[in-house]
Order: C-alpha cells, then sequence, then structure tokens
C-alpha cells in the first residue's frame, strides 16, 4: 500500500517542479545553515556537504530531464 501512496506523491509533481523546489532549497539551506555554523551550532563540513547534496540533485534532475 504505501508503495501505491509513494508512486502517486511522486507524480503529483513536475521534474520541472522538482527542481524549482530543490533550487529554492539551496537557497535556503545556504541562509540558514550559514547562520548555524556562526553560532557554533552546526560544523562547517556537515553544512557544506547538505548544500552539495541538494546542488547534486538539481544537476541530476536537470540532467536527466534535459532542461
Amino acid at each position: 500500500m504505501m508503495s501505491g501512496a509513494a508512486q502517486t506523491t511522486a507524480d503529483r509533481f513536475t521534474t520541472r517542479e522538482l527542481i524549482v523546489e530543490a533550487t529554492r532549497e539551496v537557497a535556503i539551506r545556504r541562509h540558514v545553515f550559514g547562520k548555524q555554523v556562526r553560532a557554533g551550532r552546526m560544523d562547517p563540513k556537515d553544512a557544506d556537504r547538505k548544500i552539495d547534496l541538494m546542488e547534486a540533485i538539481v544537476r541530476r534532475l536537470t540532467r536527466t530531464a534535459h532542461l
């Protein structure tokens, strides 16, 4: 039953919508994680890795969508 729900949810959004949202998330992470790092509440390497991961999602989606 979960796989059917997951498939339906995944199909609700276009690849372009996913790219736009992931790009927005990159900007949010840069802002929030930067503040967290400066406040000493987040490791800079961890922040960079998490931002890099989201940027990789954007690149992969863009590449596979041929945009």
